[in-house]
């Protein structure tokens, strides 16, 4: 489920080439919009946690078939992230498109982690990192990912 980050011999994080992603990851193109932007007319940096919030929110509906509100509504199970982390390699601007590639590198009882490519054109612009726990909204403690979404994720990840 692990895919292969190029590294320099310094472990930098290093761009990939989108020939390097493993075949059958899904993916969406997100503009980048004026209110994402800075007045120098780059991506504001915490702005591209949203974006990569957006790309998975879109992830659980069009590609698990699981709806991402349902979850976190009626079914009062938290998806939160309890390790966030990306790696910039070069700025975004107001009008470009990302096309953002969702790799699921592990599944565990009440975890996933999650690594996303954004690309701009064929150069990777910015790779996340998430960690994501299920929770029980109630209490506020972990829980285990319920089966559907547990089966999802392995069907996804076979993908």
């Amino acid at each position: 489920m692990t895919t292969g980050s190029q590294t320099s011999s310094v472990d930098k994080p290093m761009p990939l080439d989108r020939s390097a992603l493993k075949p059958g990851l899904w993916s969406t193109a997100i503009k980048i919009r004026f209110g994402h932007c800075d007045p120098a007319g780059i991506v504001y940096t915490p702005r591209f946690f949203d974006i990569f919030n957006v790309a998975i929110e879109e992830w659980y509906n069009a590609r698990l078939g699981i709806s991402y509100y349902d979850l976190i509504g009626p079914r009062r199970t938290g998806l939160g992230y309890v390790n966030a982390h990306a790696d910039f390699f070069q700025p975004a601007c107001m009008g470009d498109t990302l096309e953002i590639a969702v790799d699921l590198e592990r599944v565990g009882t009440s975890s996933f982690a999650l690594q996303l490519h954004a690309f701009n054109g064929e150069a990777e612009a910015l790779r996340g990192r998430f960690t994501v726990v299920t929770t029980d909204l109630t209490t506020h403690r972990s829980k285990p990912i319920p089966d559907d979404l547990r089966v999802a994720l392995l069907d996804y990840a076979k993908s």
